[in-house]
C-alpha cells in the first residue's frame, strides 16, 4: 500500500508519527514496514538515536502490522498490552527499516515480533502483545471518525 492510499484509508497522521519523521512504506494483513532517516533531532545527548525512538518505531509497525484494513474509508484500532525491546547496536544517523510481523492472533489479543535494521545491520528487536479496541476485531474495521 502507497503512503498515498494509506493517508486516505486512515484519515490521520498523528502528530506523534510527524515527530518520529517515518513513513509506511508497506502495509498488508500481519505486516507493516517503517522507514525513517535519523537526524539531529533523534539523537540522545551522547550522540546516539535515543533508544525511545527505536522503541516508538518498533510499536508503531507491531500496532499497524495487525491492524491492516482493506475497506477504504474503515480503520481498524489497536492498544499496546506489552511490548519488549532488545537493543543490539548504537546508530549516530542513517536511513531505519522498520518490519513487524503478526505471529499469532485471537479474537481479541495479537502478537507480534519486530526489527529494526539499519543498511543492513540489526538494530534492535521487539516482541509485543497488542488488543484490539472500538471494533479493530473485525477485519472490515469500523468507519474512521
Amino acid at each position: 500500500m502507497t503512503e498515498t492510499s494509506l493517508q486516505l484509508d486512515t484519515g490521520n497522521i498523528s502528530g506523534f508519527r510527524e515527530v518520529l519523521g517515518f513513513s509506511v512504506t508497506e502495509w498488508e494483513p500481519e505486516r507493516a514496514v517503517l522507514t525513517a532517516q535519523m537526524t539531529e533531532r533523534h539523537l540522545n545527548r551522547n550522540g546516539f538515536v535515543h533508544g525511545g525512538v527505536f522503541v516508538s518505531l518498533l510499536d508503531s509497525a507491531s500496532g499497524l502490522s495487525g491492524t491492516y484494513c482493506p475497506v477504504p474509508g474503515n480503520i481498524r484500532r489497536c492498544i499496546t498490552i506489552s511490548l519488549n525491546t532488545h537493543f543490539m547496536n548504537p546508530v549516530k544517523d542513517g536511513f531505519l527499516e522498520v518490519e513487524a510481523r503478526v505471529v499469532s492472533r485471537g479474537r481479541k489479543i495479537f502478537f507480534v515480533e519486530a526489527k529494526i535494521t539499519c543498511e543492513g545491520t540489526l538494530i534492535a528487536t521487539g516482541q509485543g502483545t497488542f488488543r484490539y479496541v472500538l471494533g479493530g476485531e473485525n477485519e472490515e474495521g469500523v468507519p474512521a471518525d
